[in-house]
Order: C-alpha cells, then sequence, then structure tokens
C-alpha cells in the first residue's frame, strides 16, 4: 500500500485520536515521489464505514470498518484478493503450530530479539518546524525506527468523522489481536503504535528514508487536495471483471507446510 501501509492505518487511528467531529465523506490526493523522482498520486477516500487507499500505480486496497475485511487490487493484472478476521485467525493458528518444529523456534527467537531492540530503540519527538501544506498549518514530527526514518508534518485542522476514528480505532485492535501469535513483530508493531500515541494530528507531508548502508531510498507523500463531497458507495466495489485469487499469505503457508 506504499506509504499507507496497514500498519501506518493502524497508527493513523492512534495519532488522530480526538480528532474527528461530525463531518461528510473525505477524500484525500496526495503527490509522491520516489528518490526524488515523480512517483504518482495516492488517494485515500475515507467514509463512517470504508477507507480505501488507491496509487495511481496500481495498487488499491479497502476496508471494511464494519466486517473487517480488506480487498487488495492488483489494477494492473486485474486480479484481487480478501483478508478476513477469519483469516487472520488461521495464519495466527497455523504459525502456532509452525513454533513447535525446532527451527522456528530458533528463528522466531532471533526475530523476537530484532525487533525488540528496533521498538526499543524508536525515537519518536517534534523538530520545532513549522509549516503550511495545502493550506493546513501543520507542525513536523520525527520517528527514527532503524533502518527507518519518518519525518510527518502533522495537523490538527483536518477533522474526520468521529464514526470513522471509531470504527478505525476498533479495526486496529482487532488486527493487533489477531496478529499476537506473530511474536516478536507483532509486540514490536504495538509498541511502536503506542510511541506514536504522542502525535495528535493527520499527516499532510510525509518523508520516509530507508538506509540499509549499500541501498538508500526516500519516498515522500504531500497533499494537495482535500474534499468533502459525498463518496459513491460504487468506490468500495471491485471493478467488474477483475479475477479473485488466492490470499498470497495464506497461500505461502500452505506451500510451507508441504
Amino acid at each position: 500500500m506504499k506509504t499507507t501501509s496497514l500498519l501506518s492505518i493502524a497508527v493513523l487511528a492512534v495519532s488522530a485520536a480526538g480528532l474527528g467531529h461530525a463531518a461528510d465523506d473525505l477524500t484525500v490526493v496526495s503527490n509522491v515521489t520516489t528518490n526524488g523522482k515523480p512517483g504518482g498520486t495516492e488517494t485515500n477516500y475515507i467514509s463512517s464505514d470504508h477507507i480505501k487507499n488507491a496509487h495511481s500505480a496500481g495498487t488499491t486496497m479497502i476496508i471494511d470498518l464494519k466486517s473487517g475485511v480488506m480487498t487488495s487490487i492488483d489494477e494492473k493484472k486485474k486480479t484481487y484478493y480478501i483478508v478476513t478476521k477469519q483469516d487472520m485467525d488461521d495464519m495466527q493458528a497455523k504459525m502456532a503450530e509452525r513454533m513447535n518444529d525446532p527451527r522456528m523456534k530458533q528463528a522466531m527467537e532471533a526475530m523476537k530479539g530484532l525487533t525488540s531492540s528496533m521498538a526499543s530503540s524508536t525515537e519518536v519527538k517534534r523538530t520545532g518546524v513549522k509549516r503550511t501544506v495545502a493550506g493546513f498549518a501543520c507542525e513536523e514530527w520525527v520517528i527514527a525506527m532503524s533502518p527507518m526514518t519518518m519525518t510527518e508534518c502533522v495537523t490538527s485542522d483536518l477533522k474526520y468523522p468521529v464514526e470513522s476514528w471509531a470504527a478505525m480505532a476498533k479495526f486496529s485492535e482487532s488486527m493487533r489481536k489477531s496478529m499476537s501469535g506473530f511474536g516478536g513483530a507483532a509486540k514490536a508493531g504495538g509498541d511502536y503504535a503506542e510511541k506514536l500515541r504522542a502525535i495528535k494530528g493527520f499527516p499532510v507531508a510525509t518523508s520516509t528514508v530507508v538506509d540499509v548502508g549499500v541501498i538508500k531510498s526516500t519516498t515522500t507523500s504531500e497533499v494537495t487536495a482535500v474534499s468533502r463531497s459525498p463518496i459513491p458507495a460504487s468506490t468500495w466495489d471491485v471493478p467488474a471483471g477483475y479475477t479473485k485469487v488466492e490470499n498470497p499469505m495464506m497461500k505461502g503457508l500452505q506451500k510451507h507446510e508441504r
């Protein structure tokens, strides 16, 4: 999902807590750059019961906040797959089964140490920089978690429907519980989100730098337009003619078991 990953959506619900109010549907358009070159546009559609993230590169994610069903769409291949709450529970159960394998236990222990170290080293702090993006006054925060550093300019002036945030918070908690069996990685994600509670606002500009030594990449996203017009119900539908494929996460686990 590019800059708005599943974790980012969960974190968004945390950082924007208390900012919602009774309002119309919201559509937010952002320009994206990758390593200084145009990377297309990203559009986020938010209603009281759905969220959709669509990137001009052809990747789309739709989340039904009431049912918890996530739909991932590949516009280029004209395919899609869904992830349900039951899928998450099944993946957790399969991971628990695999933990009986001594090699898996060893690998998970090693990962636990790595993710715990990453979470404990995460820094979230203000930079002191204030600016205006798309007409919204915002304040910069830096989130450093090696090898990633994210700088966000957040505003408290962009209000979202309170129903959306309540549903997102519930969805986020449900996802956290479903992923509890994934060990250290899940705990690190929870610790990361907890630290982000210090940020109160919606990010209207984000710069993410991933530096692993020999490879360094920078992705930026900046809001260019905001609309409060009603979002058509068809926005949440998979386009006609698209083919449903198997959830690759479940497929990967099943392949490993053979």
